[in-house]
């Protein structure tokens, strides 16, 4: 007795003959490539209120660039995007010329501060490669805690804070930003300033 693969020897065991087959395998392929590019494509944070205290962030001190102690207090008072960022963290430095394009582009109505988890001299050699516009401050092992106090209690990196003059938070981003999305949170913010 014959089974009905010796009857079609075109046919696998599947019952699909090898041009099936063929485009079956390839349907899969293009399956998982799509797959693979969704997965991976960078997703945008989205907004989040956060009912934090700023008074621990404007009480500490970081180090810029020029190994200088930097309070974080001369900085009040003015409409601020606080970015934490690590150099080991692809999606902080993708973000890095948005921020820059906006800190540019505000100039005067806003400041942007790039907080780095990063040591001083690891940040000192990122910043001699990738120059940034705005303020770099290093606050090594104390980033998380300052990154905590403004509400990020799942040590998430990149985290952005947007703290109005008065010193309250207006929103809070959990991943990467980008200007766009910045801007349009900004705009009641950068409206009441003119």
């Amino acid at each position: 007795m014959q089974t009905s693969n010796q009857n079609n020897p075109g046919k696998n065991k599947s019952g699909l003959s090898k041009g099936g087959f063929i485009i079956f395998a390839l349907a899969i392929a293009a399956a998982m490539l799509l797959l693979q590019q969704f997965a991976t494509k960078p997703r945008l944070a989205q907004p989040v209120d956060v009912y934090a205290s700023t008074a621990p962030f404007f009480a500490s001190q970081v180090t810029d660039l020029d190994q200088q102690t930097q309070s974080l207090a001369q900085w009040q008072g003015q409409l601020l995007v606080v970015n934490f960022w690590a150099t080991w963290c692809a999606p902080c430095r993708e973000e890095m010329p948005e921020l820059a394009a906006l800190a540019q582009e505000y100039a005067g109505k806003l400041t942007v501060l790039g907080i780095s988890l990063d040591n001083l001299h690891t940040m000192q050699a990122f910043s001699q490669h990738t120059p940034i516009p705005y303020p770099l401050l290093s606050a090594d092992i104390e980033g998380m805690a300052l990154s905590t106090s403004l509400g990020n209690i799942n040590s998430v990196v990149p985290h952005t804070v947007i703290i109005g003059p008065d010193g309250k938070i207006l929103k809070s981003y959990f991943g990467r930003i980008t200007k766009s999305l910045l801007a349009e949170t900004l705009k009641a913010a950068l409206s009441e300033d003119k």
